[in-house]
């Protein structure tokens, strides 16, 4: 027999005997091709089923499906004889309620933030420069490979690197992960990334763990949380310090590359030497107003002040002296005059006399014959009779 007459005896065992199924579950992934046809897979908590909808009937469904929706198939099992893969095929789909996975999703995402456990007061500090990182991961995972490659694409040399294996899928994953996160926590290590790379929603579902979002609370060391793809949110991502879309991006965004430190550096050294020569600008501008403040209140320039304004005094005083003098002078001039005039007077007057009777004088046109009169000069007095003729 060969494997294509194996699986068409296969698939005609499987269709004769499982016809018109009913089947539940909740779906984990789906493709919706380009054909028009629906392929998915369908879950419960311990198994899955690929699952198909072809065009001609998922055009009587009148909603799009979508990873966690819980839904309630009819149909028939089959078997894809190119591949030997074995199949539902579903002819009839309606909704029976929200999945099984996303339900405790949200209720455990609830519960522990009602408690506060997401609030950012309880986040750490992550550090700049990591030298000690610790990377929770499965060790033979590509997600791995690909951060130490871009760890070493970056030539991050500060940070040395330490690996602890756990698993990142299934029902022991938790337990597996609490460990791994126990035995990291008491390294002392800088930073801590819990890491797993793209899978379906029940691959992911270990990290919606309450066990281990308790542990990633209480540890003291910063933890960021790398599950997945960006459209991907677990509970680690809310209880963790820091959420990165990918494990990539985690890488991306804690180490700098070689070349983004020698430049930093570069940009550090020009900001350093205009911030110091700015500053010793301002200290000469400083020192240079400081000498002229003490220039101008020193002992030399205090005696320099006093002695400009004793000699503007002195020229004062003098100019008040020499214009007393001319003041003096001219009413000496005045004086001098005066008496020359009356000196002159005097002598052009010292032979004219004149006449008073009883004290007072008269004029001679004003005397009788007989009147007796008192001549006077400037230095002889002599009486007279008035005689007429």
């Amino acid at each position: 027999m060969t494997p294509s007459e194996l699986n068409l005896k296969a698939k005609a065992l499987l269709e004769t005997h499982f016809v018109d199924i009913v089947l539940s579950g909740e779906i984990s992934k789906i493709t919706i091709h380009g054909s028009g046809h629906w392929y998915f897979d369908l879950k419960d908590e311990k198994s899955s089923i690929a699952c198909v909808m072809f065009k001609n009937n998922n055009l009587k469904v009148h909603f799009k499906p979508e990873v966690g929706d819980l839904l309630e198939l009819v149909g028939n099992v089959s078997l894809y004889p190119e591949s030997g893969r074995y199949q539902f095929v579903a002819n009839n789909m309606k909704k029976s309620g929200f999945g099984d996975l996303e339900s405790q999703f949200i209720a455990l995402k609830e519960k522990l933030q009602n408690e506060g456990i997401f609030d950012s007061i309880h986040k750490k500090a992550l550090p700049k420069f990591p030298k000690k990182v610790g990377i929770i991961t499965s060790k033979t995972s590509a997600a791995l490979q690909d951060m130490l490659k871009l760890i070493d694409q970056k030539e991050y040399f500060l940070a040395k690197i330490y690996i602890f294996n756990a698993l990142t899928q299934g029902n022991t994953a938790p337990n597996s992960l609490i460990n791994a996160l126990r035995k990291a926590d008491a390294m002392d290590l800088d930073i801590l990334i819990i890491a797993r790379g793209g899978g379906s929603r029940e691959d992911l579902f270990c990290f919606n763990d309450e066990n281990l979002a308790r542990e990633i609370f209480k540890a003291k060391t910063p933890i960021v949380s790398a599950i997945g793809h960006e459209i991907d949110y677990v509970i680690s991502d809310f209880v963790a310090d820091f959420r990165a879309p990918t494990p990539s991006a985690a890488i991306d965004f804690l180490f700098y590359s070689k070349l983004d430190l020698e430049q930093n550096l570069d940009n550090l050294e020009e900001n350093f030497r205009k911030t110091m020569n700015q500053k010793m600008q301002n200290y000469q501008d400083l020192l240079l107003n400081l000498y002229q403040i003490f220039k101008a209140k020193s002992l030399k320039k205090t005696i320099g002040d006093k002695q400009d304004q004793i000699s503007l005094l002195m020229k004062q005083i003098k100019l008040l002296i020499k214009n007393k003098l001319e003041k003096a002078n001219l009413k000496l001039e005045k004086i001098e005059n005066s008496f020359f005039q009356h000196e002159n007077f005097f002598k052009k007057s010292e032979n004219l006399i004149s006449l008073s009777q009883n004290g007072k004088i008269v004029k001679l046109q004003d005397l009788k014959d007989g009147d007796t009169v008192l001549l006077s000069s400037q230095t002889v007095q002599k009486q007279a009779k008035i005689l007429e003729e």
